[in-house]
């Protein structure tokens, strides 16, 4: 057999095989013996008919076909075998003449080919960020928050510093009148979604089904007046009341606009809410797990740990945009039928997306006006971005020998369970499937450390290293404060015990 390979236009190859005639004839003779056995010719056994029989009863072109099948089966893997061409999946038989002599032609999807270019000269600016007093004062509420006790949850009038959750309605009271017949301008052709949209007269301020918040004026809710309007109400009442949006350009396409709100109150709680002191800091560090410190050791833990999650949030930023340049220079070659995979992927989504809400995927394209032609057509451009950037990355992986071994994947699943409280757990992080994702996430980790000391022009290696470093200490940490919080629930019921006890010696020395 002869062979050549042309490389084509959109990552394929075309693999022409010439075959001696004698090879051509006698796949047919195999053929018309497989389809004897096949069939019933009177006068013979089943596969013991002569070819000629065998001809008449089926006609020539079902001995043809069959003999084409089998031996371009044949043919192709003996071309694989040969040619240098990778292919990406299987091919397909595009031509097959019996003149001059017998000859396939098959044309098979190639492996992508990626070139990043001068990759490892890309620098990008980096500013670390910084947890500012505004951002600390408001983790330190919520911790505040999260420390409220309540003293009476079936309070049946409203009261500063109660706890109320609430059902509020609202809406513009001025301003343009909506025509009944109008449509939405979101719907109209001409929208442009550069001119900002003026509220007119009815539209909705805001909604919610349940709001929940603490009648303190200094800390309003909404708009300034809300908590002054929600006091002495009874539980289960509606109060009706109108506040002006204050002009303190947050937004002033809205300022001193008049809101009408209607609230329902639903829910009244006498609460107890802890003074930021260092009695409220060592019972939150015992919550916490952490050890016993002041306010003023609790507030730098808490910026330390701020500044920490903010600078992972910035470097995953930043590794993004690091790949955007590198995608943006490195050329891409990939075959079509990829495309079309990614795209059926994106189609899967939408389906389970749309199942998730009751809603069949051809009701969708009826709605829509939409063809299944169509519906993937709107995927293209998205899809082959998608398809772009995934092989950039993963030529990334492959070029920066970047891996994980079981190490490290037991390493993040023992910082993943300590992260959940510890205990048993590792049985059940241990499947397969589990080990898997993690597998996949430590992966994208490796990369995106990669990146940020690729376009800061330092040692990826040493900042990978230094990611696992911090991991095991994590995990380390993690471990203790399961321990501590532990002994702290410990330590707290012997202290509720031993108050039970002494109550109920006093009682017996009373009685």
């Amino acid at each position: 057999m002869k062979l050549q390979t042309e490389f084509i236009e959109k990552q394929q190859a075309r693999l022409t095989i010439e075959v001696e005639p004698e090879k051509f004839a006698d796949a047919k003779r195999k053929a018309a013996r497989k389809i004897s056995r096949q069939v019933n010719i009177r006068g013979f056994r089943k596969g013991k008919a002569p070819y000629r029989l065998v001809a008449q009863h089926v006609g020539e072109a079902a001995i043809y076909e069959e003999a084409l099948e089998d031996l371009g089966d044949t043919v192709y893997k003996w071309a694989l075998e040969e040619t240098d061409a990778e292919p990406f999946s299987g091919g397909t038989l595009e031509d097959f003449s019996e003149e001059p002599v017998p000859t396939f032609v098959f044309t098979i999807p190639l492996k992508p080919e990626v070139d990043l270019k001068n990759y490892e000269d890309i620098r990008l600016d980096f500013e670390a960020p910084t947890v500012t007093e505004e951002a600390l004062d408001q983790a330190l509420q919520e911790l505040r928050q999260e420390a409220i006790k309540v003293v009476d949850d079936s309070v049946p009038v409203t009261a500063l510093g109660n706890r109320v959750r609430l059902r509020v309605e609202s809406e513009f009271v001025d301003g343009e009148e909506r025509d009944e017949n109008e449509e939405e301008d979101e719907e109209d052709d001409d929208y442009d979604e550069s001119v900002p949209y003026i509220p007119k007269k009815g539209d909705v301020y805001m909604h919610s089904e349940n709001s929940v918040v603490i009648l303190d004026p200094d800390n309003e809710p909404f708009l300034d007046g809300f908590v002054e309007n929600m006091l002495d109400v009874e539980l289960g009442s509606d109060v009706e009341f109108e506040l002006t949006v204050p002009d303190d350009g947050e937004d002033d396409i809205i300022s001193n606009r008049r809101v009408y709100f209607l609230v329902t109150v639903e829910h009244i709680e006498a609460i107890e809410v802890p003074e930021l002191d260092d009695d409220f800091a060592r019972e939150t560090c015992r919550r916490l797990g952490e050890p016993e410190m002041d306010l003023a050791g609790l507030r730098q833990t808490l910026r330390e740990n701020m500044q920490r999650s903010e600078l992972d949030e910035a470097e995953s930023e930043y590794s993004s945009k690091v790949l955007d340049a590198i995608c943006e220079s490195a050329e891409v070659k990939y075959p079509d039928m990829m495309l079309e995979l990614e795209i059926d992927g994106m189609v899967e989504k939408l389906q389970g997306n749309l199942q998730q809400q009751g809603i069949k995927l051809a009701d969708y394209m009826r709605l829509t006006n939409t063809s299944p032609e169509g519906l993937r057509e709107s995927f293209r451009e998205q899809g082959a971005a998608s398809l772009h950037r995934m092989l950039v990355k993963y030529h990334l992986i492959e070029l920066r020998g970047i891996k994980v071994s079981d190490d490290d994947v037991d390493l993040s699943l023992d910082y993943t369970i300590e992260g959940l409280g510890g205990g048993k757990l590792r049985e059940m992080f241990n499947a397969e499937t589990m080990r898997e994702s993690m597998y996949f996430t430590l992966l994208n980790d490796k990369i995106n450390k990669h990146l940020v000391a690729m376009g800061r022009g330092e040692d990826a290696d040493e900042a990978v290293a230094r990611y696992l470093a911090q991991t095991r200490q994590d995990t380390k940490e993690l471990k203790a404060k399961n321990e501590r919080r532990k002994q702290y629930q410990e330590e707290d019921e012997q202290a509720e015990q031993a108050a039970l006890d002494a109550a109920e010696q006093d009682s017996g020395a009373d009685a």
